[in-house]
């Protein structure tokens, strides 16, 4: 039975230049078309569903009026009702004290922003329309309102950006931010993005890892808990919703591009916004054998700090974890970047810096 649901909102007042998600710039005539074609689809995959968690992403929400915003909400307001955790991403530059009050009446207890940096020629070059007093007046808007679970999504890696940069804005954060939860990722260039049409290359990959883990210890010496590769939390702030992907739960995806997972089927709806219009979800659906969702089980547990749940993951699959992978565990348990305590297996530090490398092990043969 799932317990989660995301919905994707795939407007945007601006298109970032890094970007290459399901999103299109706002555009009033379309939203109104998505706000029908949304609704059919809400009932349809939530009624009799009772949630813990509910997270609307994008594209970017907020970019949505108060008035589309409001009627999103209302017919959430049916099945969010029980959210012990009801995310909503944002932008500074398009979510005003009128839209925190929306949040706050219809349940949203958990707001996510999309910082990325505080570097004004970061943020023009990658077309963040917002500035560090923007987002310090929306954190302290957030919580005049009573919304005090606020997380922040910072990129690194960026073209231009140096260590001192990224130094500067993390200890900015740390001193002068009153949030609970940050995410950080590694600027990926996507080919349809326009940092890919225009062949933006990376920086060079060790001053990356050199960013990430000055990151991670920073943070951690400033009363951030490394919960997951990518993300940091104060005491009882993890993101619920995320944890649920993270312990491989079945899942609802709501919306054009979404993606859901239940019954041994991931399905990914269309990225076509007329097929949506016209048709609904219309997903391709992609069946998941055995030793596939055992290896996603193991992809997605061993991100986390607690790592795989053992029991779990044998009650799961009828199956004993430690001999089925004796062979793959061995070497790594050995070398320590593997540690099996208290009925879980998760990685070192050493072993988070080349997760990738542990988890080939543990692919499946085709």
């Amino acid at each position: 039975m799932c317990k989660s649901a995301y919905l994707h909102v795939p407007f945007c007042k601006d298109i970032c230049a890094y970007c290459d998600f399901t999103r299109c710039r706002y555009h009033a005539g379309l939203a109104e078309k998505w706000l029908k074609a949304i609704k059919k689809e809400i009932k349809q995959k939530l009624k009799g569903v009772t949630l813990d968690t509910f997270y609307i992403g994008g594209g970017t929400p907020s970019a949505l009026t108060y008035h589309q915003l409001s009627r999103l909400l209302v017919m959430l307001k049916p099945y969010t009702r029980t959210c012990e955790e009801f995310t909503m991403e944002a932008n500074v530059d398009s979510l005003d004290i009128e839209k925190i009050q929306l949040c706050k009446e219809n349940y949203i207890n958990r707001i996510s922003l999309g910082v990325q940096s505080l570097q004004p020629e970061l943020l023009k070059m990658i077309k963040r329309n917002h500035n560090k007093e923007d987002i310090l007046r929306c954190i302290k808007e957030l919580h005049s309102i009573g919304i005090d679970n606020i997380s922040i999504d910072l990129i690194y890696g960026l073209p231009n950006q140096t260590m001192q940069m990224w130094k500067d804005d993390l200890k900015d954060i740390v001193e002068h931010f009153d949030i609970q939860h940050i995410s950080l990722y590694a600027l990926t260039i996507e080919e349809h993005s326009e940092f890919g049409r225009l062949h933006i290359k990376n920086i060079d990959e060790d001053i990356e890892a050199d960013m990430y883990e000055y990151a991670v210890a920073y943070l951690k010496q400033n009363g951030f808990e490394h919960y997951e590769i990518s993300n940091f939390a104060k005491a009882g702030k993890y993101s619920k919703h995320n944890m649920a992907y993270w312990d491989y739960d079945d899942f609802i995806g709501i919306g054009m591009g979404a993606s859901g997972k239940q019954q041994h089927q991931r399905y990914d709806n269309t990225k076509n916004m007329q097929t949506y219009f016209e048709k609904g979800a219309s997903p391709t659906i992609i069946q998941l054998n055995k030793s596939d969702e055992m290896f996603e089980n193991i992809m997605m547990s061993l991100r986390t700090k607690k790592g795989l749940n053992i029991h779990q993951f044998e009650k799961r699959y009828e199956i004993s974890f430690l001999k089925q992978y004796h062979k793959e565990l061995k070497p790594l348990l050995d070398q320590h970047l593997l540690e099996h305590s208290d009925g879980y297996i998760h990685a070192t530090e050493q072993g988070m810096e080349i997760l990738n490398e542990i988890l080939l092990k543990f692919l499946p043969d085709e």
